[in-house]
């Protein structure tokens, strides 16, 4: 009796999949279609056992589907997610191409033009979106940052909000009553969120964190960082009418330049005033003193936004998901309870 000759379409009958996922699950090549890469092994699996040539494949070098990452420069978070975040995608035989610019607008028109040039397959944003016209809703993509609530997006980020409320609890709880907070306004959505977080606290128990308090700094320079404090601590005298024991700083970088600027005041943190940053980057433990953060969970976040992208990829048209990650407070030697005169 002649043997069956064993055909992609008969492995595809036997899995119940479309010819097409079967061929690019055993060639490798980009024809449209996202195969994971659990779908890619079991076909592989069940083609072997059932005698399916595959040592033929092997001569034939395959093309891999191509994710741009698209980052703006000069952040803590995005410099550590950028590699973790190459890292896994090699790992799922993804081909990574990188591309930094500061205009969120132009990076999304960069996008669509690859993806319409079948450059790329699908991109992930780093970085937070607050406007619909920086995300293409017609290439498969998802923001590794904030965005806009009721926005369209395909997203995953920490929760800003909650860590701000993080940041407020552990100074509440060391006897803080009059804190401020510096806030970058490069990166408002975010900012205004852990700045929401922080006053929620204060208004449950019937206080108050006055505009007076928040300091903000529109470039990324410590002259801004020291001018500011020092025309808030001097120039109003706001150590009579507002005297802050404490300080949450939109990210480490600004506490960093925080604790320069109040140290040129002749302000001393912790024993003066307490400083909380935010995302835990890897020189925090080296500030002096060890600066108190909250963490953002980097692993966890670079590991969904993967899975999010394989999922736009594997099903363009389904609805946006839209997820958030708890952040964690590390407590290091930068806060303490505040002298007894200033509480």
């Amino acid at each position: 009796m002649t043997k069956q000759r064993i055909t992609i379409r008969s492995i595809a009958r036997r899995l119940g999949l479309s010819p097409a996922t079967v061929s690019t699950a055993l060639t490798g090549r980009r024809n449209g279609i996202f195969v994971s890469p659990e779908t890619r092994d079991k076909v592989r699996q069940v083609a072997q056992s059932m005698g399916y040539p595959l040592d033929r494949l092997r001569r034939r070098p395959p093309t891999l589907q191509r994710i741009a990452l698209l980052c703006p420069p000069r952040t803590d978070f995005i410099s550590a997610a950028v590699p973790e975040l190459c890292q896994l995608l090699t790992q799922q035989d993804f081909r990574v191409i990188i591309r930094t610019d500061a205009d969120r607008r132009h990076a999304c028109r960069v996008a669509r033009e690859l993806h319409r040039r079948y450059e790329i397959d699908g991109a992930i944003f780093l970085g937070s979106r607050s406007d619909p016209d920086e995300v293409p809703g017609d290439l498969p993509s998802v923001v590794l940052g904030d965005v806009p609530d009721g926005m369209a997006a395909w997203r995953v980020s920490v929760d800003n909000e909650g860590g701000g409320q993080l940041a407020g609890e552990h100074l509440w709880s060391l006897g803080h009553r009059r804190i401020g907070m510096v806030l970058w306004e490069g990166n408002r959505l975010p900012a205004e969120k852990r700045l929401r977080g922080l006053r929620s606290l204060w208004e449950r128990q019937d206080l108050r964190i006055p505009d007076t308090a928040v300091f903000r700094i529109g470039a990324d320079s410590e002259e801004e960082v020291f001018e500011k404090l020092a025309a808030g601590f001097r120039g109003k005298g706001i150590r009579r009418r507002l005297p802050l024991t404490a300080l949450f700083c939109y990210n480490d970088r600004l506490a960093g330049m925080a604790i320069k600027a109040l140290r040129r005041l002749d302000l001393r943190v912790p024993g003066d005033i307490s400083i909380v940053g935010f995302d835990d980057a890897v020189y925090t433990e080296l500030l002096d003193p060890p600066l108190t953060t909250v963490r953002q969970p980097l692993v966890q976040l670079v590991s969904l936004a993967t899975q999010l992208l394989q999922e736009r990829l594997a099903n363009p048209q389904a609805p946006p998901r839209s997820l958030s990650l708890a952040g964690r407070l590390v407590v290091r030697q930068s806060t303490a309870p505040p002298p007894p005169a200033r509480s």
